[in-house]
């Protein structure tokens, strides 16, 4: 049987209180993971944006997924190889079209600075290369406490790294985790109750009519990324699914 969004959405226990978050802010109208990305999303009714951390060689956070920079700037070689000032000096706007050049990486403060200011939902994916999971997730959950307020509640750190995400309940208890993984386990709750996460995300590719039932029937609080259109969207929601990531931030479903 089916679970639809008018039991699960209105569980008082959600972490994220809404049904879509806006990934790597509107990276069909701006740079992924840049500030005019974050502020398309936000212009366009986001109420959450997800974002992806990782370190420079001189170990300074800085918003981009991959582990290299050829994709999304004019610059060559891996994040973990370059230094801050290196990746600053970096174009993230021109591969994107002219409009944004001159856009940079983001700083992680820079980021958290723009989300408190909007006042919208941040979810942190702590995106290690790989061998910097603790390095990764002690300095940027470390420099999040310093600067989110206690009591503001939309806030989640996700990961795929179960080392990285111990670390952050380590240095913020309080805040929920998110585990990411692309295939949906076949035990979804003794996952999350081994990993000490609230939250679990999947890839739709991966998952199977079977596999999102199974999510639903389990009573964990779930997300389906990357959902771009609206009737998938849709038929998320209402086989079980909490939320959806997208990369349309006013995607309508």
């Amino acid at each position: 049987m089916l679970i639809s969004d008018n039991t699960l959405n209105k569980r008082s226990d959600r972490v994220v209180k809404s049904n879509h978050i806006a990934h790597r802010g509107a990276p069909y109208l701006a740079p992924e993971n840049t500030l005019p990305s974050f502020s398309a999303a936000v212009e366009r009714g986001a109420q959450w944006i997800e974002v992806d951390v990782k370190l420079t060689r001189d170990m300074q956070p800085v918003i981009i997924h991959d582990d290299s920079v050829e994709r999304t700037t004019n610059g060559k070689g891996f994040v973990a190889n370059l230094s801050f000032e290196e990746i600053r000096a970096l174009d993230a706007g021109v591969c994107f079209g002219h409009i944004f050049k001159g856009v940079k990486v983001p700083t992680l403060v820079e980021t958290i600075e723009f989300v408190l200011d909007k006042g919208v939902g941040l979810q942190l994916e702590i995106k290690p290369t790989s061998g910097q999971e603790i390095e990764t997730a002690e300095i940027a959950v470390n420099q999040l406490k310093t600067l989110w307020p206690e009591n503001n509640k939309k806030l989640f750190i996700t990961s795929f790294s179960e080392v990285a995400l111990r670390v952050a309940e380590r240095i913020m208890p309080d805040v929920p985790r998110a585990l990411a993984v692309c295939v949906p386990p076949k035990d979804p709750a003794a996952l999350l109750a081994r990993t000490g996460c609230q939250i679990l995300h999947c890839v739709l590719d991966f998952a199977t009519d079977e596999d999102i039932r199974r999510l639903a029937d389990s009573g964990i609080e779930f997300a389906l990324a990357i959902v771009n259109d609206p009737i998938s969207a849709r038929r998320c929601i209402d086989m079980g699914a909490q939320t959806i990531l997208s990369d349309i931030p006013d995607l309508k479903f």
